[in-house]
């Protein structure tokens, strides 16, 4: 474990699920959180992540024809290892335009919260 006590800082983004409020990612972090932090790369760190706004990351993997597929997925902490994760039916959003900048496209990003 790492002794470093900083948090990571970045931007906030809503957490958006479907109407029935069904939580379909195994207890991941949107079973709890209604907002997250998103940090990386192009992303000004603002305001720090904590267990209410938990950091997550954009993960942009080329796909077929090149295009490329944006979505996010929580940080793991120095010195663990990286679990595999899925969509478990979240999305996040932010109106602040240095979200869109650092997806590279306008709208909802899949969360992939959910592990097995």
């Amino acid at each position: 474990m790492s002794n470093d006590t900083t948090a990571p800082k970045g931007i906030t983004a809503l957490i958006y699920r479907d109407d029935l409020g069904t939580d379909f990612s195994n207890r991941g972090i949107s079973a709890t959180a209604m907002e997250v932090t998103v940090i990386g790369e192009g992303i000004d760190p603002v305001f720090a992540a904590t267990e209410e706004r938990p950091a997550v990351r954009l993960v942009k993997n080329k796909h077929f024809n090149a295009e490329t597929v944006v979505h996010a997925e929580p940080v793991t902490q120095a010195g663990e290892p990286a679990p595999w994760y899925m969509f478990g039916g979240t999305f996040i959003y932010s109106s602040d335009a240095r979200f869109r900048r650092a997806a590279g496209r306008y709208g909802a990003v899949p969360l992939h919260d959910r592990r097995e």
